[in-house]
C-alpha cells in the first residue's frame, strides 16, 4: 500500500507541472498557490480512488472501466468549476448532480461491475438531462454555441456510456 501512495504521489505531483508551466508561459493565467494544491489534492485523490477499487478486480474491462469513468468524472467536475468561476451562473450546478448521482450509485452497487454498469448509464442519463436543463434556463444563447455545447456533452455521454458497457462486460465474466 506505502509503494501505491508514493506512485500515485509522484503521478499527481507529474500532473500538477503541466498547470504550473502554464501558469509560467500562458498570459493571464495567474494561479494562487491555494489553487496548486487544490489541484494536487484532487489529482492525488482520483489517482487514489481508481488504485484502491482496481487493485481488487483482476478483470481488465472493470479497470478500464473505472478509469473511464473517473477521468470523464474528473474532467467534467473540472470544467463545470472553472465554467463556474467564469460566468457565476448557478443553473451549473446542475452538473455536479451528475457526478453525485455516480458517486450514490456507486455506493448502493458497492463497486459490483453490474451495479456499477447500472449507475454509469444513470450518470449518462442525467448528462442529458442536464444539457436539457441548461438550455431551457439559458434559452438565449446563440445557436453556435448551443451546438458546441451539445457535442461535448455528447461526448461525456458517450464516455459515460462506454464506461458503463465496460462494466457490463466485467459483470458478464465474473
Amino acid at each position: 500500500m506505502k509503494k501505491t501512495v508514493i506512485h500515485v504521489a509522484l503521478l499527481a505531483l507529474a500532473l500538477l507541472m503541466v498547470p504550473l508551466v502554464a501558469s509560467r508561459l500562458v498570459e493571464g493565467w495567474n494561479w494562487p498557490p491555494g489553487a496548486f494544491v487544490f489541484t494536487y489534492v484532487l489529482f492525488f485523490a482520483t489517482g487514489m480512488a481508481y488504485s484502491l477499487i482496481a487493485q481488487k478486480r483482476n478483470a481488465w474491462a472493470y479497470k478500464a472501466a473505472v478509469a473511464l469513468a473517473l477521468v470523464a468524472g474528473f474532467i467534467l467536475g473540472w470544467a463545470t468549476m472553472v465554467h463556474m468561476s467564469e460566468t457565476e451562473n448557478p443553473v451549473n450546478l446542475v452538473y455536479f448532480g451528475v457526478l453525485a448521482v455516480g458517486a450514490v450509485g456507486a455506493a448502493i452497487a458497492r463497486l459490483e461491475a453490474r451495479g456499477m454498469a447500472n449507475a454509469l448509464f444513470a450518470m449518462a442519463a442525467a448528462l442529458s438531462l442536464a444539457w436539457l436543463i441548461t438550455q431551457v434556463l439559458t434559452s438565449d444563447t446563440p445557436a453556435g454555441p448551443v451546438w458546441n455545447v451539445g457535442v461535448m456533452h455528447g461526448g461525456f455521454v458517450l464516455l459515460f456510456t462506454a464506461s458503463g458497457l465496460l462494466f457490463r462486460r466485467a459483470s458478464l465474466k465474473a
